[in-house]
Order: structure tokens, then sequence, then C-alpha cells
């Protein structure tokens, strides 16, 4: 192995612990503008809400990330993250999720060349470590997006934006 590898291992697991930081302050900073019961809110019966996906993104993580890259046993009900009505409070949801990450984090940090190369089978899928990282980030950042736009069709113009560029708006060609 070269530097080079290492260098190229530890960016991906550098990026990918970034693209999981920077979505859960993009759930957080949702999650901070909502009530419990619009956390839970569905925009119809067949359709998601930020606790289902909340739910959802620790049992897709705790089964890829951590489970799946560990080689730890994984007794995962995917189903009952969709099927939760009952409204869980948000800082519940919440602690759960940064647990997972915590632990995801935990687990790849360590993580070279050699360890991202080793195959894994999860969830009936045959990939790599690096394949199954890869996965479940672009898995949660996805999922955030549909959290902050269930989020923005709750509040409207009241929603506030985590970040937006600094530009004077009257300066902008129209």
């Amino acid at each position: 192995m070269n530097q080079n590898d290492m260098n190229i291992a530890k960016t991906f697991v550098s990026e990918s612990i970034g693209l999981l930081d920077a979505s859960m302050a993009k759930i957080e900073h949702c999650a901070a503008q909502m009530s419990d019961e619009q956390i839970w809110w569905r925009p119809e019966s067949s359709i998601n809400s930020v606790g289902n996906l909340l739910l959802h993104l620790a049992g897709n993580l705790q089964q890829w990330g951590v489970a799946g890259v560990s080689q730890q046993s994984d007794d995962r009900d995917r189903d009952s993250e969709f099927a939760q009505r009952e409204i869980i409070p948000a800082d519940k949801l919440l602690d759960l999720l940064r647990q997972t990450v915590a632990r995801a984090k935990s687990i790849f940090e360590p993580l070279d060349e050699s360890s991202l190369q080793e195959q894994r089978e999860i969830q009936g899928f045959e990939t790599t470590v690096l394949g199954a990282i890869h996965h479940t980030c672009s898995h949660f950042v996805g999922h955030t997006h549909q959290i902050i736009m269930l989020t923005r069709l709750q509040l409207g113009d009241q929603y506030k934006f985590h970040w937006a560029p600094d530009v004077d708006r009257n300066k902008i060609p129209v």
C-alpha cells in the first residue's frame, strides 16, 4: 500500500463522516422548527412523516454502517420504522439518531484502504466496506432532503433556512 492510497482511504472516510455531520445539522435544524405533532405529520397517508424518516435513518445506518461494516449481528425491523404512527418525541428520535451516527463514525474513523476493500453481505447485498459506507451516507443525505422538504411544506414562509448565501438580493440580475 502506498501513501497515496492511505490518503485516499482517509479522505473517503473523512468526507463520509462530514456528510453524516452536515446532514445531522440540517435534520436538527428542521426538528428545532417543528412541534412533535409536526414531526409526525404526513401530507398523505402513503407518505412518510419526518418521524418515520428519522427512525428509518437510524435503522439503515445501524444496519449498514454499524453492524454491516463491523460484522456485528443485526436485528433491524425495517417495516416497523414506517409503520410507527404514535408520536415519539423529537428529542428521543434525535437522541437515537445522534447515538447511531456516533457509533458509525467511531467504526469508520480507523478504516484504511485494506479494510475498505473487505467484502460484506448486508441486507442480502454483496458489497465492500467502502460500498456500504457510500450506500448509507448517500441514503442518509437523500432522506435528509426529504426531511427538509416536509419541514418546508408545513412551515411555508416561516421556514428558516439552515444556510443561504450572503448576497444582496437587490443586486441579483433578473
